[in-house]
């Protein structure tokens, strides 16, 4: 677990230094679920006939911070890796990541920035997935999430109805 926690403060420190050594930065960690079934129904990338089931525990860092212009930012980073078999028992592991970085000012009621989301799984099986997009990101947090790629791979998810395709997290 200390790997994942180092990995995920030396990619904030690399992508953001600003955010990784700035101070004023209200920060909260915690687990996060990263469990899936995944059908090759549904992502039309894995082999026909293929269901994977995937189970991990991922680590989302929140960095909240409301500057003395009235402007409030937040930045995510979630790592998630895991061990994921399909229904001929073979085995995989994957890793999910995702960040985001969006900010407001006072006068604003939604947040806007980009976001950053790939999905990766591989192993003994014939099933591989390499999935990810850029986008801007604009949200409340609440009911609110609007997606407009910049570049996107693998069949993430679709933009328009914002439903996972291949990149089930």
């Amino acid at each position: 677990m200390k790997h994942v926690v180092l990995a995920a403060t030396t990619v904030v420190a690399l992508l953001f230094p600003s955010i990784a050594i700035a101070g004023g930065w209200d920060t909260t960690v915690e687990k996060v679920p990263a469990d899936f079934v995944l059908s090759s129904g549904q992502c039309p990338n894995l082999p026909a006939g293929t269901t994977i089931t995937g189970t991990g525990t991922g680590t989302s860092v929140t960095k909240i911070r409301t500057d003395s212009s009235g402007t409030t930012s937040v930045y995510n980073l979630t790592v998630s890796p895991g061990h994921a078999t399909d229904q001929a028992g073979n085995q995989y592991h994957f890793l999910y990541k995702n960040s985001f970085l969006v900010s407001k000012t006072a006068s604003d009621s939604l947040f806007t920035g980009e976001m950053v989301d790939v999905f990766k799984l591989q192993g003994g099986g014939p099933a591989r997935l390499r999935n990810g997009f850029v986008a801007n990101y604009t949200t409340n947090f609440a009911d609110v999430f609007i997606y407009d790629p910049i570049s996107e791979f693998g069949d993430p998810i679709d933009f328009e109805t914002n439903t996972a395709i291949c990149d089930p997290l």
